[in-house]
């Protein structure tokens, strides 16, 4: 009689099986990761392209920009709240907020959950025309043709003075004298404050170029995204590789403000 036996696998056979599997699984993740922060970056771009395009509505519309909702309330509506009859609501309660998106009827966080910020010269583009005068840009300040902004974005890019090195650290103008600017914290949120209102980490103190567009002044930083890294410096040095960055950011362009603004009517 012929005996048949089931032999099963051994103790060293399923350690093996194990780490093949634990090394297929850890290869796939990184892919994976790769792939859902690209699918969110370009679902936060396309997101912010049309948040840009309903500020250039809303102007068209109101013949001025909204100021920023002011952090201490974060109700999605401008700061202070836009009275005809009172100029001094043309000058926001803060040049520098989140976005009003209940006013603007947009959605109010990027695809990491934060909300965006905005900032915008104010009173310069945040009280329309008033006088048939073009003279925006001193009393009364005001949206008209003759306004200017004063938000600079810059990037990191070559110096062609310097030796070539792994990578060029000058701080080219990407864009002067806007009105408006618009930030995605991107997926690390360092700065931003989550759509549940918390607050999230300030940047590591290494990583000056999110820094620079969290300090809340007028000149903000737009350069490819890096992963966190050691050994890293935002700084001028060639030789040593850039810190993380994953900001997203978009500004409204005075030339195609304006171009639109008398396309509608709104200003001669």
């Amino acid at each position: 009689m012929d005996r048949k036996f089931n032999r099963g696998f051994t103790l060293i056979e399923i350690t093996i099986v194990l780490f093949i599997v634990g090394l297929l699984i850890a290869g796939l993740l990184g892919p994976l990761e790769t792939q859902l922060e690209a699918r969110d970056r370009i679902a936060t771009t396309e997101t912010m392209d049309e948040i840009i395009e309903t500020l250039y509505g809303f102007a068209i519309t109101n013949g001025r920009l909204p100021c920023p909702d002011d952090r201490s309330d974060g109700d999605g509506i401008s700061d202070p709240p836009f009275n005809p009859a009172d100029i001094t609501t043309a000058t926001c309660t803060n040049d520098e907020g989140f976005l009003p998106w209940v006013e603007l009827g947009i959605p109010q966080g990027d695809a990491w959950g934060n909300r965006f910020t905005y900032q915008v010269r104010s009173p310069h583009f945040t009280w329309p025309e008033s006088d048939g005068v073009c003279d925006g840009n001193t009393a009364p300040q005001e949206l008209d043709l003759c306004a200017e902004g004063d938000i600079n974005v810059q990037t990191r890019g070559d110096d062609p003075g310097t030796t070539p090195g792994i990578e060029g650290k000058a701080t080219p103008n990407l864009a002067t004298e806007l009105p408006a600017v618009l930030i995605s914290h991107g997926r690390n949120g360092f700065g931003a404050t989550a759509i549940t209102g918390i607050a999230r980490p300030a940047p590591p103190a290494v990583n000056l170029d999110e820094i620079e567009n969290t300090n809340g002044d007028q000149t903000f930083m737009s350069r490819i995204f890096v992963d966190e890294n050691a050994g890293c410096a935002d700084d001028f040095d060639e030789l040593v590789t850039l810190c993380e960055y994953d900001d997203i950011v978009k500004w409204l362009s005075p030339a195609l403000l304006n171009n639109r603004m008398v396309i509608s009517g709104q200003l001669p």
